[in-house]
């Protein structure tokens, strides 16, 4: 994958994890989406505060899972793994 192709699918994930989480939090909630390029890999990082948190991860983890299976669907195309963390 070359450089530019790799920024463009960042900012994509960071775009679609953004959208994913503005849907589940109150506006009035801030939250920040970072994207890294880590070896052989895309990490997409949500920080959100710890109170609010729990909309984000879900019970037992349901919405953090299903955010990952749709950024990984997303990923596929680009033959990349795209990890999601949830961060403070």
């Amino acid at each position: 994958m070359s450089n530019h192709t790799a920024e463009d699918a960042l900012k994509s994930y960071e775009e679609l994890v953004r959208f994913l989480a503005g849907s589940l939090l109150d506006d009035d909630v801030e939250f920040e989406v970072r994207t890294h390029a880590h070896r052989d890999q895309l990490l997409v990082e949500l920080a959100v505060e710890e109170a609010h948190r729990g909309r984000v991860i879900g019970r037992g983890g349901r919405i953090a899972r299903a955010m990952r299976t749709l950024v990984d669907a997303a990923a596929v195309p680009n033959h990349l793994p795209v990890v999601i963390d949830i961060v403070d």
